[in-house]
């Protein structure tokens, strides 16, 4: 990764992490808050590949375990393997994809990417993570955050593509792999 996107991956992320810390634990529906940074490994899978997505994908969850009282790198690892996960999906679709197709794959990814951060945390003896409310915390937790997808989308095409000017129309290139 270059230099330029490091620095716009660490502006993202950081102002990603705010609002999810300060503003949505506050604005929470039947008690479930967003997963902004899940959504934010989804969409850097999708826009930046396997490898940088799970990169990306690490370091939105590490970032986030810094703040829960979970084992630190249990996001870490969960995020890192549904990034990867889905920047496999994003190099076997078309890349004139809909964009209704990209955020179902998104809001599937975002709910795969719960399910692994409580398998993991079950597997490592995690207590609490699995309880008679995981089935609200998935359908609330991943319509919540799916809320957020197209802005988190438009965010990681600014981190990971280079800006294209033809026929003065804006238009967005995958990255190169």
């Amino acid at each position: 990764m270059s230099i330029v996107r490091v620095a716009k991956a660490t502006l993202v992320l950081f102002i990603l992490l705010v609002l999810q810390l300060e503003l949505f634990a506050n604005i929470r529906f039947f008690g479930v808050m967003p997963e902004i940074m899940l959504g934010a490994a989804v969409a850097s899978g999708w826009h930046a590949g396997p490898r940088d997505g799970a990169v990306l994908g690490f370091v939105s969850g590490f970032l986030i375990d810094l703040y829960l009282a979970t084992p630190l790198g249990l996001s870490a690892l969960s995020y890192a393997l549904i990034s990867y996960v889905i920047g496999i999906v994003s190099e076997l679709i078309a890349e004139d994809v809909e964009k209704i197709v990209r955020s179902v794959i998104s809001l599937v990814g975002i709910v795969l990417g719960l399910v692994i951060f409580v398998v993991f945390g079950e597997l490592i003896a995690e207590p609490n993570l699995y309880n008679k409310n995981f089935g609200k915390i998935l359908v609330v937790g991943g319509l919540y955050t799916g809320l957020f997808i197209r802005p988190l989308h438009f965010f990681m095409e600014w981190v990971f593509h280079q800006n294209n000017y033809q026929n003065n129309q804006f238009a967005m290139s995958r990255v190169r792999r």
